[in-house]
């Protein structure tokens, strides 16, 4: 494959039409629900025409393929093609090390924007997809699943819902009631550094421990892959206020960038500056591959570079049209922002969740079934509600238990937003339409024509321990990327 052919690929799947849902799995077996079905099913329940919307509409790729970059390009790491590692009993190859990218709000209609050299030529020495994120998606419970290979409905981590325990709305989180691949890694005498991979931190590493490290640098994805090549040189960094040099390159770093999440939240997915800050991404991405190289892992190392969900973009609240519609049904209503409480007799309580979702608990005469339904088709009925999905819905999602009664999700351009951006683009997510994520598998242990099918954020943790001949955390419910069918 051509340096340039990875990502070419990876936009052909930009005709992507929602996320193939799966069923919790044991391991070594494989049932994935497609899109289809889970419409048909949750049509039959009510809950929205099987030919609703599906995909996301957060961005469109540019119509050319991106130009590849000669490999004495700056910035550029030159990569092999034959990836080594040690082979397992079995004859199988396994990493010996294994560096995890998260991009936090990559969406995947940025890929072909820009020339992206770096993440070409590890595509073309493994695979570019579009994987599936969890329900619902929002940063801590997508990253939960990504790093415990669990859904939210047994990891538990939720976000922007209302807890009936505190009587008040919730934001997020980092609970955890599942195993992480930190953690696991460590069970297993192996060694980890997070470079403010957070959703880790004392779930497997922590400040101050050299073999289970967790760092917290601050800054930009620059100033973090910075941080990740001192520790791949066994140079101090600072963790916790105090200097540490871990005894030996990590079994697994990972590196945490939310600079294309904060750029697409302030000025939408269809920013002029995305380009050139995933293009700044591909340079700081090449600099830590040649760091690989230069301390001689390359060969034995696997690239996994993903994110938590995608972006769409938003420029009006549809708020007061929610709470009218509401109102006309004879319920008193309000909107109840994170770490506030509603009034004792408030029956519908929503929650604004990310912007592009209404967390809704009802409450008092409106929990009753007969009410229930008529709230459901009276938000069903407006134009800038796009779905509403109810608990069997939730429940097929395997959505954590902690949502609401219903859950709304806004058609663009609206948005569950309290304070209008004054006609300015914005960015949000948390419905299905941004459940598509990047998902790149490269390099040491990933064998040529790889073409996992059904991939989501779940099968990341057990892919990993399989890469690196450990067992996937306790909790995982996903499948090892790498195993043949």
């Amino acid at each position: 494959m051509s340096p340039g052919a990875g990502v070419a690929a990876a936009r052909s799947l930009l005709r992507w039409s929602g996320p193939s849902w799966r069923r919790p799995r044991r391991r070594g077996s494989s049932m994935p629900i497609s899109r289809r079905t889970m419409l048909t099913g949750l049509a039959a329940a009510g809950t929205f025409a099987a030919t609703a919307p599906a995909g996301p509409a957060s961005a469109s790729a540019a119509s050319a393929s991106p130009a590849s970059a000669s490999p004495a390009s700056v910035g550029t790491a030159s990569v092999g093609t034959a990836p080594a590692g040690a082979a397992s009993a079995g004859g199988r190859r396994r990493a010996a090390h294994v560096v995890l990218v998260d991009w936090d709000g990559f969406d995947p209609g940025y890929l072909g924007r820009v020339p992206t050299p770096n993440l070409d030529r590890l595509a073309a020495r493994g695979v570019l997809t579009v994987a599936d994120a969890t329900y619902h998606t929002v940063s801590n419970p997508c990253r939960a699943s990504m790093s415990t290979g669990a859904y939210p409905e047994v990891h538990g981590n939720v976000a922007y819902v209302f807890d009936a325990v505190s009587g008040r709305a919730q934001g997020q989180s980092r609970f955890l009631a599942a195993e992480t691949i930190a953690e696991s890694l460590a069970a297993e005498g192996r060694t980890v550094a997070s470079v403010q991979w957070y959703m880790v931190q004392d779930h497997g590493v922590r400040y101050g421990d050299p073999e289970h490290l967790y760092v917290q640098p601050g800054g930009g994805f620059g100033q973090r892959v910075d941080v990740a090549i001192e520790i791949l040189n066994l140079r101090p960094v600072d963790s916790g206020g105090q200097p540490v040099t871990v005894p030996r390159i990590p079994d697994l770093l990972a590196v945490y960038s939310s600079d294309l999440d904060g750029l697409g939240h302030q000025e939408g997915p269809g920013s002029s500056g995305i380009g050139p800050l995933l293009a700044e991404h591909d340079r700081q991405l090449g600099r830590l591959i040649q760091a690989t190289q230069d301390v001689g892992i390359f060969q034995d190392t696997a690239f996994l570079l993903t994110s938590d969900h995608g972006m769409t973009a938003w420029n009006r609240t549809l708020l007061p049209q929610v709470v009218e519609a509401v109102q006309a049904l004879g319920h008193s209503v309000e909107i109840v922002p994170s770490g506030s409480a509603p009034a004792a007799g408030t029956e519908v309580v929503i929650v604004p969740n990310a912007v592009r979702l209404g967390d809704i608990t009802l409450r008092g005469t409106a929990a009753g079934p007969a009410a229930r339904r008529r709230i459901k088709a009276a938000l069903r009925g407006l134009p800038e509600i796009s779905r509403v999905l109810d608990e069997p819905a939730l429940r097929a999602l395997h959505a954590g238990d902690k949502l609401g009664d219903l859950v709304a999700e806004a058609r663009p351009p609206y948005g569950f937003a309290l304070d209008p951006p004054d006609g300015q683009w914005r960015g949000a997510h948390g419905s299905l339409a941004e459940a598509g994520v990047p998902l790149l598998l490269s390099g040491a242990g990933i064998r040529p024509g790889l073409r996992p099918r059904g991939a989501g954020l779940i099968d990341v943790a057990p892919t990993i321990a399989a890469l690196l001949g450990t067992r996937p955390p306790a909790h995982a419910q996903g499948r090892d990327l790498t195993a043949r069918p």
